[in-house]
């Protein structure tokens, strides 16, 4: 699964760029924003895994001067990820991470000049929203009977804040986000953990 979303990721990325060039060569803004960097998990969602890799894919859109409208995705590959308490029939049995989690939504971005000078020198005020989920999978040792579930999917809705700072097609980016995984899952052990911090680098073009 995870080799196959790759794939897409890179087949969207170079049918979107090709797009672009074709289609909007004379843009006074840069529409693909692609991001690489790190999740950071804190407070209670800190137990559940350490600092892991982070990759995004954001296509935008102008409302105004200085208003953005962006549409992608973030996906994470949990670090040394523990096993988390999940509900089975009557017992309470330890599920492993899937080693993938990924945030689907829209961003909303305003634009600040930081230069009177240079125009490529500019910050971003984001506010985003979004559905997030996280893959879990049970233990083989379980013997599961036909149609029963070997998978948890953690489903809930996303808010994130941040700010990035663009020099030209690089940027620098910082995100706090609020995922209440166990908000829509009473099969999940209570106090799974929502808060993390995305940070990294960001290339637009």
């Amino acid at each position: 699964m995870k080799k196959l979303f790759l794939l897409l990721v890179i087949v969207l990325s170079q049918s979107v760029f090709s797009q672009k060039d074709s289609l909007n060569t004379n843009s006074d803004y840069e529409r693909v924003y692609v991001e690489a960097g790190f999740v950071k998990p804190l407070g209670k969602l800190s137990n559940k895994f350490d600092l892991s890799p982070s990759f995004g894919f954001w296509f935008r859109n102008k409302l105004n001067q200085d208003d953005f409208i962006d549409f992608g995705f973030n996906f994470f590959v949990p670090n040394n990820p523990v096993q988390v308490n999940f509900a089975y029939r009557d017992s309470v049995v330890k599920y492993k991470s899937d080693h993938f989690a990924i945030n689907i939504g829209t961003r909303f971005a305003k634009t600040i000049p930081l230069s009177q000078k240079n125009k490529n020198f500019n910050a971003e005020w984001n506010s985003g929203i979004g559905l997030a989920l996280n893959f879990y999978k049970a233990p083989i040792e379980l013997e599961f009977e036909d149609g029963e579930h070997t998978k948890e999917v953690l489903t809930t809705f996303y808010l994130s804040q941040g700010v990035k700072v663009n020099y030209k097609n690089v940027g620098l980016q910082c995100h706090y986000e609020w995922s209440p995984y166990g908000l829509f899952n009473d099969k999940i052990e209570k106090n799974y953990g929502s808060q993390s911090l995305m940070f990294g680098i960001v290339y637009r073009q």
